[in-house]
């Protein structure tokens, strides 16, 4: 549904955050499913942590998303309030145990975790993380809380990820496979959340 805003001919605003989590390094084929899967009439930016820029530089990701935002870079410049105004929609991909933490109990500590408090409309999120974190009893009341709030959690998949802690590739909870990430957005897009699993 086109808001108000945007009118019927405007693309879609679609703002990605992007935590430190291994699964970092996959999101550029995430973003190039995504544009293929969405089509032009999606206007995407980025928003990064600090973690998340160490293991991918915003530099890079700028090669895909034109406009990334990035902890220690913009907060000064563009201020954490404008990307979630700007923002349609936002998902965060993928999201770390210490994100949903720190959305679920509106703490804002950096840029992307500050535009998830200031943005108006349900957020869509994408854990992934080890599976001994996701079964911890904070975590689940982190998720529980976001979902009662409005907010979409998909749950992570088993899957083959690069474990940071280790240093090896090891069966963690990640995402899912591009085309279902891109299948999920793309009704996030369009329709209420609830839709959304």
């Amino acid at each position: 549904m086109k808001t108000a805003e945007t009118g019927p001919d405007s693309p879609r605003r679609l703002l990605i955050g992007v935590c430190g989590s291994g699964n970092v390094l996959a999101v550029p084929q995430y973003l190039m499913a995504l544009r293929t899967g969405l089509g032009p009439g999606v206007e995407i930016r980025m928003a990064m942590t600090r973690s998340a820029a160490v293991l991918v530089p915003a530099a890079t990701m700028r090669l895909l998303c034109r406009d990334v935002y990035c902890d220690g870079e913009d907060e000064l410049t563009i201020g954490h309030v404008a990307p979630a105004v700007w923002a349609e929609r936002f998902v965060v991909l993928p999201a770390t145990a210490n994100m949903l933490g720190q959305a679920a109990n509106g703490l804002a500590s950096g840029l992307l975790s500050s535009a998830l408090l200031a943005h108006e409309r349900p957020v869509l999120f994408f854990p992934s993380m080890n599976s001994l974190m996701w079964e911890r009893p904070a975590v689940r009341r982190n998720v529980a809380r976001l979902r009662a709030d409005g907010h979409a959690v998909v749950d992570p998949v088993p899957a083959p990820a690069w474990q940071i802690s280790a240093g090896d590739v090891r069966k963690n909870l990640g995402l899912p496979p591009p085309n279902t990430v891109t299948a999920v957005i793309r009704e996030f897009l369009d329709l209420d959340v609830t839709a959304v699993p």
